[in-house]
C-alpha cells in the first residue's frame, strides 16, 4: 500500500515539474517575441539599428580586419632554418671512418624592399577594404532610408483607406436610415453598399502592402525576423534643397571617389612589389663542420644565390600593370555614375517637392472644400447620391496622391542627403 502510494507521489511530482517547465518554456518565448517587436520605429532608430545588425556591414568589417593581419603578415622577414646532416656515412663497419656532421643555420635575406613593398601595399589594401567599409555604410543607410518612406507612406495609405472605409460606412449607415424613411431608392443603398465594398476590398490590399513594407524595412535593417508594428515620422518633411552645383562639389570627397582614389593607390602599390620581386632574395648559410677522421672541428659559410634567368616577374609585372589601368578604368566609371545619379536623383527630387506643394497648396484644400458642400447639399436633400459619390472618390484620390508625392519626395532626398556631407 506505501508502495502504490510512493508512485503516485512520484508520477504527481514528475506532472507537476513538467508543467512548470512547459510554463518557463512559454514564459521565454513569449518574452522573446516581445524583444523582436518594435512600435513607433523611427528613421533615426532604423539607421542605428542597422548599422548594428546589418550582416553586410559585418562582413565589411571583418574583410578590413582581415587584411589588417595580411599586412601585419607582409613586412615579417622569413624565419630562419636549422639545418642538420651527416656526410659520408659508411655501409660496412670495415669502411674508414670518414663520417662528417654539420649543423647551422640557414637564413633568406630579401637584397630589395619586396617585404616594405609588400607590406605597403598591404595597408593601401586594407584602406581599399576600409573605403569599401564607407560605401557599402552608406548603400545601407540609403535603403533603410527609402524602405523607411515605402513604410511609412503605406502605413499613412492604410490610415487613409480606413477613413474612407469609415465614411462609406457612414454613407451606407445614413442612406439606409433615408431608405427606410421612404427619402432614398433601393439603387442608391445598393450603390453605397457598393462602394462601402470596395473600400473594405482597398482597406484589405493597402493592410497588405503595409505589412510587406515593414518586412521589407526589417529586411533592409538587416534582420527580417524583426516585428516592425508602427512608424513614427511625417512624410511631409520640410528642408532646404541645397543647389546642384554645391552637391557637384561634394562629388570629389564622396566615399565612392574615395574607395576608386585608394583602389588606383593599392594597385601602383602592386607594381612596385612586382618590380622589387625581380631581384632574388638571398640565403645566407652558416654551418658547424665536424671531421671524425681528424677530429676537427671546422666552420663553413654558404651563400646561395638564384639567378633570373627563366623567371623575372615579367608576368606578375604585367599583370600589376593592367591592374592599374583597370582601376583607373573603373575609377572614371564610378564619377560618372555618381555625376549621373546626381543629377537624375536632383531631377526626382525637385519635381517630387513641386507636385507635393502643388497639391498640397492648389488641389488638397478644393477638395476638401468641394467635399464638404457636396456633403452638405447631400445631407439637405438637394442633391442625389449619383451626384456626391464621384466627390468621394475624387476627395479620396487626392488624398492617396498627396502621400504618394510625399514618399516620392522621402525616397528622392533618401538618394540626394548622403551628397550634402562631406
Amino acid at each position: 500500500m506505501n508502495e502504490v502510494r510512493m508512485k503516485k507521489q512520484i508520477v504527481t511530482l514528475l506532472f507537476v515539474a513538467a508543467l512548470s517547465g512547459a510554463a518557463v518554456m512559454a514564459a521565454t518565448n513569449e518574452a522573446n517575441t516581445a524583444a523582436r517587436q518594435i512600435a513607433n520605429l523611427t528613421l533615426d532608430q532604423a539607421l542605428e539599428m542597422a548599422e548594428s545588425l546589418q550582416p553586410e556591414l559585418a562582413e565589411a568589417k571583418a574583410m578590413v580586419a582581415a587584411a589588417e593581419g595580411r599586412a601585419r603578415q607582409a613586412g615579417a622577414l622569413p624565419n630562419p632554418e636549422l639545418i642538420l646532416g651527416a656526410q659520408q656515412l659508411p655501409f660496412s663497419g670495415d669502411a674508414s671512418n670518414q663520417k662528417e656532421y654539420v649543423a647551422g643555420v640557414g637564413q633568406t635575406i630579401p637584397l630589395s624592399r619586396r617585404l616594405s613593398k609588400a607590406r605597403e601595399a598591404e595597408l593601401l589594401d586594407r584602406e581599399v577594404r576600409a573605403r569599401g567599409l564607407d560605401v557599402k555604410r552608406r548603400d545601407i543607410r540609403k535603403r533603410v532610408h527609402s524602405a523607411f518612406a515605402t513604410a511609412l507612406y503605406q502605413e499613412k495609405a492604410y490610415q487613409a483607406q480606413t477613413e474612407i472605409q469609415l465614411n462609406a460606412s457612414k454613407a451606407v449607415a445614413t442612406t439606409q436610415a433615408r431608405f427606410e424613411a421612404g427619402d432614398a431608392l433601393r439603387e442608391d443603398l445598393a450603390r453605397v453598399e457598393m462602394e462601402l465594398a470596395r473600400a473594405k476590398v482597398e482597406l484589405r490590399r493597402a493592410e497588405s502592402l503595409r505589412e510587406q513594407a515593414l518586412v521589407a524595412l526589417a529586411s533592409a535593417m538587416g534582420d527580417a525576423t524583426l516585428s516592425v508594428k508602427s512608424l513614427a515620422g511625417t512624410l511631409d518633411a520640410t528642408f532646404e534643397i541645397p543647389t546642384l552645383e554645391s552637391l557637384a562639389a561634394n562629388l570629389a570627397t564622396q566615399p565612392e571617389s574615395a574607395l576608386a582614389d585608394a583602389d588606383i593607390r593599392a594597385r601602383n602599390a602592386r607594381v612596385d612589389v612586382a618590380k622589387a620581386e625581380r631581384i632574388p632574395d638571398v640565403r645566407v648559410e652558416l654551418l658547424y663542420h665536424r671531421l671524425e677522421a681528424s677530429q676537427e672541428n671546422t666552420l663553413d659559410v654558404g651563400l646561395r644565390i638564384p639567378l633570373p634567368l627563366f623567371n623575372r616577374n615579367q608576368g606578375r609585372l604585367s599583370e600589376a600593370r593592367a591592374e592599374v589601368a583597370a582601376a583607373e578604368a573603373r575609377s572614371r566609371m564610378t564619377q560618372n555614375e555618381l555625376a549621373a545619379r546626381l543629377r537624375e536623383s536632383y531631377l526626382q527630387l525637385t519635381a517630387a517637392l513641386a507636385n507635393s506643394r502643388a497639391l498640397k497648396t492648389e488641389i488638397l484644400s478644393r477638395a476638401e472644400t468641394l467635399l464638404k458642400g457636396a456633403e452638405a447639399r447631400y445631407a439637405a436633400g438637394d442633391t442625389s447620391l449619383a451626384e456626391i459619390l464621384p466627390v468621394r472618390r475624387d476627395w479620396a484620390a487626392v488624398q492617396l496622391t498627396y502621400l504618394e508625392s510625399l514618399r516620392d519626395v522621402m525616397q528622392a532626398w533618401a538618394e540626394i542627403k548622403p551628397l550634402t556631407l562631406r
